[in-house]
């Protein structure tokens, strides 16, 4: 084994996870698929571990694989840092975010505020999509970084966190006794809205879409005013707002993955706001 990881071929796997693929980690590094999985062979030869399965689901990382991509985005970052200290310059550019509404409340306005602060010469444009736009939009070169709600059935990018969905309603009112069940849902496309509708349809609980809104702030409007319940995130369930469960007839729901997904092209100021996520919830993880 050489003492020296090739930080290229890290640089490759990374493009391979966060693609999901090895056709599109090559389209996004300019590169034939053959070099991509020539690349990811000789890493896993030289470390005598698999790395990557191909799959149904796409391109996954191993237990190996998983351990040494965390290390790689620090090489990586470290690397970044590096060129820009000994450039003499402090961090500048642009950088295109994407992240769903609901999850900018929690920590996206948090994580905003102290990367302006840190780097203030950076030009950050923030869009707020569901997790499907933005994963296009990733793909189609229209943001460089983007937190998104991975997909179950074919996972994407780095896992950041795991996050409870929870029925709620406000205190004041009783929607969940109203049959059938009125709900007010994220629209079309909202991989939440897909798992809380098959939870229903799994527990044979009668229900009815009362209201549909792109937006979190939508959503939560509604149930306040006692016209229908949810199921949100629970770091987006307001103050003071009931949590209803199986004693409310509701079904057990699973955690949603939150993921990370950053262009393998991406320039250092991405790296560093990408960097800037996972310290954020790190950071949030430990408070709570």
């Amino acid at each position: 084994m050489t003492r020296h990881l090739d930080l290229d071929a890290l640089a490759t796997l990374a493009a391979v996870v966060d693609m999901g693929g090895f056709t599109a980690a090559a389209g996004r590094l300019g590169r034939t698929q053959s070099a991509v999985s020539a690349k990811i062979a000789a890493l896993e030869a030289e470390l005598g571990h698999r790395l990557i399965e191909r799959g149904r689901a796409g391109a996954i990382a191993t237990p190996a694989g998983t351990e040494l991509l965390g290390y790689a985005r620090q090489l990586l970052q470290i690397e970044d840092e590096a060129r820009l200290a000994l450039g003499g310059e402090s961090l500048g550019g642009r950088v295109r975010l994407g992240i769903p509404d609901d999850y900018v409340e929690p920590f996206g306005s948090l994580l905003l505020r102290r990367f302006m602060t840190t780097h203030p010469k950076v030009q950050l444009d923030v869009r707020c999509e569901i997790s499907q736009r933005l994963e296009r939009d990733l793909a189609q070169g229209a943001i460089d970084v983007a937190v998104i709600t991975r997909d179950p059935e074919r996972p994407t990018g780095e896992l950041l966190r795991y996050e409870p969905l929870v029925w709620c309603a406000p205190p004041d009112h009783r929607p969940e006794l109203v049959d059938p069940l009125p709900l007010a849902v994220f629209s079309e496309g909202c991989r939440f809205r897909n798992v809380v509708l098959g939870a229903l349809e799994t527990s044979g609980r009668p229900w009815r879409i009362a209201y549909v809104s792109s937006s979190l702030q939508g959503v939560l409007s509604a149930v306040s005013t006692g016209f229908a319940l949810t199921c949100v995130a629970e770091s987006s369930v307001p103050g003071g707002w009931r949590r209803l469960g199986a004693a409310e007839g509701l079904p057990d729901m699973p955690a949603a993955e939150i993921g990370l997904v950053v262009r393998p092209d991406a320039g250092v100021a991405s790296r560093t706001l990408a960097s800037a996520i996972r310290a954020t919830l790190a950071r949030l993880d430990r408070a709570a």
